[in-house]
C-alpha cells in the first residue's frame, strides 16, 4: 500500500485566502500543510482536504458565537490530485448530527473526517454541470 506523503510542496496553504472566494469567511484561521488529509479511492489518490465543524451562529459583531455549540454543518477545502496549485481548489459542505461533532468535550475528528471524506467522494462522483 502506498504511504501518504502529505500535501505537495507546491501547495502553500497561506495562498488559499487569495485563491478561493469566501475562504476567509469559513476558515478564520490559517491552515497549515499538516491540516490536510489525503483522500483516496482504494489506492488511488483523489486529492487533499482540510475540514472543520461550524458553530451554530455568529454574534452581533460577526464573530463565532461558541456558546451556541456546533450546528452539525461541516466545511472542507479540497484540491484534486494531481495538485500543483490551488486554482482547482473548492469548498465542499457536509452535515452530520450536531450531537456527534463532539465526544468527551473535544471535537470528534474521526467522525468529522469520515463524513467529510464521504461527502467529497459523493461530490467527485457528481456530474459536471454544462455551462
Amino acid at each position: 500500500m502506498a504511504t501518504d506523503l502529505g500535501l505537495p510542496r507546491s501547495l502553500d496553504p497561506s495562498l488559499l485566502p487569495a485563491a478561493i472566494d469566501d475562504f476567509a469567511h469559513w476558515f478564520r484561521y490559517p491552515l497549515h500543510a499538516g491540516d490536510f488529509h489525503p483522500l483516496r479511492d482504494r489506492h488511488r489518490l483523489l486529492g487533499y482536504y482540510a475540514g472543520k465543524p461550524l458553530y451554530g451562529r455568529l454574534d452581533a459583531h460577526g464573530r463565532v458565537d461558541r456558546s451556541q455549540g456546533f450546528s452539525g454543518d461541516l466545511v472542507a477545502v479540497f484540491v484534486p490530485s494531481p495538485a500543483r496549485s490551488w486554482r482547482q481548489a473548492e469548498l465542499v459542505f457536509a452535515h452530520m448530527p450536531a450531537a456527534e461533532v463532539e465526544r468527551a468535550g473535544k471535537r470528534n475528528w474521526p467522525a468529522i473526517n469520515a463524513v467529510l471524506a464521504q461527502a467529497l467522494r459523493r461530490h467527485l462522483d457528481a456530474p459536471t454541470p454544462i455551462d
